[in-house]
Parts: C-alpha cells; sequence; structure tokens
C-alpha cells in the first residue's frame, strides 16, 4: 500500500505539470512546499515541488545534489517576399527548437554535469563520406568549480568566444533569431576545454575573463578534428556590478533594472588550420602541399560588444572583424572522398581559391528595445555585412533592419513574437528574378516547461 501511495503522488505530479501550462498567471517560488518521498539506495530524498510554474522543469533531488530537466519548444511561419506588396510570397511553417535539457549539480554545486539535445536538427550537412555531421546534441560537458569565483569545464558546449548574441539562449532572445552577423561568424558549438572567471573591483566593478581552447571544428570534431586547434579568450567589464536576475543572459529587460547597468566586452579567437567556412562544419575543405601533407589556413577573429539595460529599456551592440593566412605552399585540395586533386593555377590564384570559401570581412549590429508595464515589448536592429572582396558570398544580403513586437505572457518561458524585416541586397550584386531583396514576416511561440 505504501508504494501505491507513492507511484500515486508522483503521477499526479506529472498531470499537474502538464495542466499548469495553461496556468500561466500563477507564480510560484523556490520556497513553496514540497512532497518528499523516502527512497532506498544511493538516492535518500526524491523531493517534488507541489507548486509549478513554467520553466521549472522537473527537479530530483538527494544528498549529495540534484538533477533537473527541462524542455522548450519554438514553432513559426514564416511569409517571405520579393517585394512590398508580398504579391510574389512563399511561406513556411518550422520547429525552430524542440530542446530537451538535463542538469545536474553534485557536492554543494563544486561539480556540474550539463547536456542538451536539439530534436529538429534539421540541418543537412554540405559534406559527403565521413566528413558530415548532425546537429541533435548541443551541448554535453562537465563543470567544475574550485570556487565561487572560478570554473573550468570540458565537452561540447556554446563558447564564450563568439558574439553577445550567443551568450543568450535561443529562448530568452528578443528577436525571434539572431543576428546576421552570428549566422555568418558565431561557431557557437564547439567541443574543448574552458575557464571563466569573476573578479571584483573595488566594491561594485566585475572584471569576468574568459579563455577557450577548443578543436575549431565544431561538432564534427566529435567524428574527428581535421584541423589544428582554436585558441580564444574573452574579457568582460561590468561597471555598475552584475545584472539583476541573470539579465546579462537575456535580451528585453524583463527585471527592470532600477540602476543602469552594463557589460563590455572583447573577444580574440586564433583558429590554426581552419577547415571550414567560419568554424561551424569542420572537415568541409582540406588543402595539401606538393607531397600531400595537409597545409590549412589559419582563420583569426577580433571583436567587441555591449549589453546595456535600464527600467524597462536595453541595447545591445557588436563589431566582428575575421581575416585569413593562407600558408605558402599548398598545391592542392582533397575531395570528400579522399582523393587530392592538383591545382593547376599560379600561387596567388591558389590563395584567392582559399579565401573564397571562407567567411573574411567584417560585421556590425545594433539593436534597442523596450519593456512596458504590460509586458508588451517593441524593439529594432539594423546589421550590415562588409564581406572582402576575395571572400565567400556570405554577405549577398549585406543590410538588415528588423522590428520585432513581444507579448511576455510569462517571462521567456511564455511569450508570441512577431517580427517584420528587409534584408537588402548587396547593390553589387544584380538583381534577377530568383535574386532579389527579401520582405519577411515572422511569428513565433516560446513555450519552456
Amino acid at each position: 500500500m505504501h508504494n501505491c501511495s507513492k507511484y500515486y503522488l508522483f503521477f499526479t505530479f506529472i498531470l499537474l505539470v502538464n495542466i499548469a501550462q495553461a496556468q500561466v498567471d500563477e507564480r510560484y517560488n523556490e520556497e513553496e512546499p514540497s512532497a518528499f518521498i523516502p527512497s532506498e539506495g544511493s538516492i535518500q530524498i526524491l523531493k517534488l515541488k507541489k507548486s509549478y510554474a513554467l520553466g521549472d522543469g522537473i527537479t530530483f533531488r538527494s544528498a549529495s545534489g540534484d538533477l533537473n530537466l527541462t524542455q522548450s519548444l519554438q514553432t513559426s511561419m514564416t511569409v517571405n517576399s520579393s517585394n512590398k506588396n508580398l504579391s510574389n510570397s512563399s511561406s513556411a511553417f518550422n520547429i525552430d527548437r524542440a530542446r530537451l535539457s538535463l542538469a545536474a549539480n553534485l557536492f554543494d554545486s563544486k561539480f556540474n554535469v550539463y547536456g542538451r539535445l536539439n530534436l529538429p536538427a534539421n540541418f543537412q550537412s554540405t559534406t559527403t563520406g565521413s566528413r558530415s555531421f548532425n546537429t541533435v546534441l548541443q551541448e554535453a560537458y562537465f563543470e567544475f568549480r574550485p570556487s565561487i569565483n572560478h570554473a573550468f569545464n570540458i565537452g561540447l558546449r556554446a563558447d564564450y568566444i563568439d558574439s553577445r548574441e550567443t551568450r543568450i539562449e535561443g529562448e530568452s532572445l528578443s528577436f525571434i533569431n539572431r543576428s546576421s552577423i552570428s549566422s555568418s561568424f558565431d561557431a557557437i558549438f564547439d567541443f574543448g576545454i574552458r575557464y571563466k572567471g569573476n573578479y571584483r573591483l573595488g566594491r561594485k566593478q566585475l572584471i569576468r575573463p574568459y579563455l577557450s581552447f577548443t578543436t575549431g571544428d565544431s561538432r564534427s570534431s566529435l567524428q574527428k578534428n581535421y584541423g589544428g586547434f582554436k585558441y580564444g579568450a574573452r574579457v568582460d567589464y561590468l561597471p555598475f556590478g552584475k545584472f539583476s536576475k541573470g539579465g546579462e543572459f537575456y535580451m528585453d529587460d524583463l527585471a527592470r533594472e532600477s540602476k543602469p547597468k552594463l557589460v563590455i566586452g572583447g573577444v580574440y579567437s586564433f583558429n590554426n588550420g581552419a577547415t571550414s567556412a567560419y568554424g561551424v562544419n569542420g572537415g568541409r575543405y582540406l588543402y595539401g602541399d606538393i607531397a600531400q601533407k595537409i597545409l590549412l589556413p589559419d582563420y583569426i577573429r577580433t571583436g567587441s560588444d555591449f549589453l546595456f539595460k535600464y527600467k524597462g529599456a536595453y541595447a545591445l551592440g557588436s563589431y566582428t572583424q575575421t581575416k585569413v593566412i593562407v600558408p605558402v605552399g599548398i598545391a592542392g585540395y582533397f575531395k570528400t572522398n579522399g582523393t587530392y586533386v592538383k591545382y593547376t593555377q599560379n600561387a596567388q590564384q591558389i590563395s584567392d581559391s582559399v579565401l573564397s570559401k571562407l567567411n573574411v570581412g567584417r560585421g556590425i549590429n545594433i539593436q534597442v528595445g523596450y519593456l512596458f508595464s504590460s509586458n508588451w515589448s517593441i524593439g529594432f536592429r539594423y546589421t550590415e555585412l562588409m564581406a572582402d572582396a576575395k571572400s565567400q558570398n556570405f554577405a549577398d544580403y549585406n543590410k538588415h533592419y528588423t522590428m520585432v513586437v513581444s507579448k511576455y505572457l510569462s517571462g521567456n518561458n511564455l511569450k508570441i513574437q512577431l517580427e517584420l524585416g528587409y534584408d537588402q541586397l548587396n547593390k553589387s550584386i544584380i538583381k534577377t528574378p530568383t535574386i532579389t531583396d527579401n520582405y519577411y514576416s515572422q511569428l513565433m511561440l516560446t513555450v519552456q516547461l
């Protein structure tokens, strides 16, 4: 009879979790009463909250730590048109994210384990044969915190050395998608070893250094590291202290900062032996010398960014610049099936061919937004890409104008967003019936359980 009571309580809890999805006006805090279920073995206590709020997930607690499971879903509808009157339009329905995340901490949070799957995995690799990968597994890493101000982690995760936007989860963006700077230059996920620190200057000022040593091949490195390694660093400066309620890691000012908050950052990375356009699909491009020994270009990135918040308003900006060092001696390239093909061009033409495969250039992104007391928000964004003359054509659409209106029903855990945008075709590119400016609208629903 005692076991039946345990199972009854557990399934009742699961039912309440699903019912709570519609009860967004009810808010609960971490101090709500909990039900304790005795257990045998290594787990002494299973703690289930009687009350539930969107985003809480399900947490299992024991004497040595806890395990939290969360789910998120983002669905969208997009309409694109080549003209303002929308007479020539196309539409699409998408599951942008359907994530299952696991986070565990042990021994007073000194040890942490994190994993995340993105189930749609609709990315199609441009490689074939052994040089391919999928995007189901997004993050899987282990973190050790020797003290409250220092942390080391190893594994696959979003990197610290990309733009400010990638420090913010997709579910917590104020726009439906990140800017074109992120899609053009941010590798985001990579496998490696990292350090992050937190140092106080005076009463409020903070310095946060980040160091990164990774493969430079992103998730394809889980199969093989084709090039050298990637070395990177970020330094963030917070002159007015930390943001309220983790506001540094979401866009709209949901905490409504009562005092100005600002973080300014600078980043640098050096990918010694790049094998893809900007570090996402490692192994895509492999070159060799006259003896067919692997010889690869180096990819360097520098940038700066900021995030400011005050009384419902926020501003975010970032600047990125990349350059490539093409080594002397490249004499051919390897096809994806392993066949080596010798170049017949001269040295300059070979160098230009290598550059034409990489995202080389600059980008700037500025966006602002305001959250009204009604939990409606509005935001505007301008992004410009400036590709080098010999770079890959990642900046065909080089200017982007975006406006978004959002309704927060339960913070970032339940929101509806409508985005309108205009992508301007680079003036140096001749417009054709299939290559034109793009006008678009997007409607997205975000739910985090």
